[in-house]
């Protein structure tokens, strides 16, 4: 868990193994704030560590997104899932801006962005749209770039696009977002550079095994988005209360956790501090095999078919906040002191 803050201290240590040995133990001396989990880590092909808990900010409000942010920060999360999408991120970049001009190092986060559908008919446009989220958000260079669904006849143009800021050093890495199987074996075809992650819908009501099987084989970080299904039925679950209630954790926690021992980093949203606080901290704690097994059971056939007939539509294209052509132009927002 400490492998994050380590990394941070051997880039401060420039000056040697004497100097990098004195920043660890600082780091064990040194006490955590109040209410500051150590959140583990995940570590990517490329040898980046992310963390396997993401604050996600679809559908934050822009005039609630500094309040949301200062609370995941501190909560101890430094793993944030922006996309255009969102049409909010000029409001999360400056409010990490304005964490950062308080003297925490850039190193710490981990920031994510996204390009959307109405974007993607053709190369450029989808380089403009990650280049635009990358200005917008003014924190520098990017650790992930996602295409957000996999367009027929269109995601592969567009990746490929996409690695050009990874050639010039405007982000670390790429990802994928919603892609199946056949979407990646079929992006690999004309991909130069791997994907590090891939991101999609997956929780005890839809656990999507062979897809969580096959990226795991194939070396790719999954990462799992409505975890609790925006409050869904699977919180109400018999199974997963009764899980909740012998393990003396919240029926949200449980879920997070199912993700978390699958092997899968995961993203969450919510609006209350307390909230974001009580999902931070799945670490103290352990799901048995048996009830492991229970809550993989709850995924049915019927919701299954739901699942893929929703992944159909979004895939194919969807109007975005702005409308059903390509994004406007970069919006800025200050930060706030």
């Amino acid at each position: 868990e400490l492998e994050l803050e380590l990394a941070m201290a051997r880039r401060r240590a420039s000056c040697g193994p004497g100097m990098f040995f004195l920043a660890f133990l600082l780091l064990l001396l040194i006490p955590r704030r109040e209410g500051f989990a150590s959140i583990p880590t995940v570590r990517l092909q490329s040898g980046a560590l992310m963390q396997k808990l993401a604050l996600g900010l679809y559908n934050v409000p822009r005039e609630q997104v500094k309040n949301v942010v200062d609370a995941a920060l501190a909560a101890g999360i430094r793993h944030f899932d922006f996309a255009s999408f969102y049409n909010n991120e000029a409001e999360c970049g400056a409010a990490l801006r304005s964490w950062l001009e308080e003297g925490h190092d850039r190193a710490e986060l981990f920031i994510t962005t996204k390009v959307w559908t109405t974007d993607l008919g053709d190369a450029s446009s989808a380089l403009r749209s990650a280049e635009i989220s990358i200005e917008e958000l003014g924190l520098g260079v990017v650790d992930l770039v996602m295409v957000h669904w996999p367009m027929p006849g269109k995601h592969i143009a567009a990746y490929v696009a996409l690695e050009q800021l990874v050639k010039d050093g405007k982000t670390k890495s790429l990802g994928i977002s919603n892609y199946s199987p056949n979407d990646y074996e079929e992006l690999m075809q004309a991909a130069s550079i791997q994907p590090e992650v891939n991101t999609f819908e997956n929780n005890p009501m839809l656990y999507r095994k062979e897809w969580v099987d096959y990226f795991h084989s194939k070396g790719l970080a999954v990462q799992a988005y409505k975890p609790l299904q925006r409050a869904g039925p699977v919180l109400s679950s018999d199974t997963v209360q009764g899980i909740a209630r012998k393990v003396k954790k919240s029926p949200a926690q449980v879920c997070l956790r199912w993700n978390v021992q699958k092997g899968n980093a995961v993203i969450f949203k919510s609006l209350a501090p307390q909230r974001i606080q009580e999902n931070v901290n799945i670490f103290d704690f352990e799901i048995s095999a048996d009830d492991m097994l229970a809550l993989d059971a709850l995924t049915t056939d019927a919701v299954m078919e739901e699942a893929q007939g929703h992944w159909e539509q979004r895939r194919n294209g969807t109007p975005a906040p702005w409308g059903e052509g390509l994004r406007p132009e970069r919006r800025v927002v200050e930060a706030q002191s």
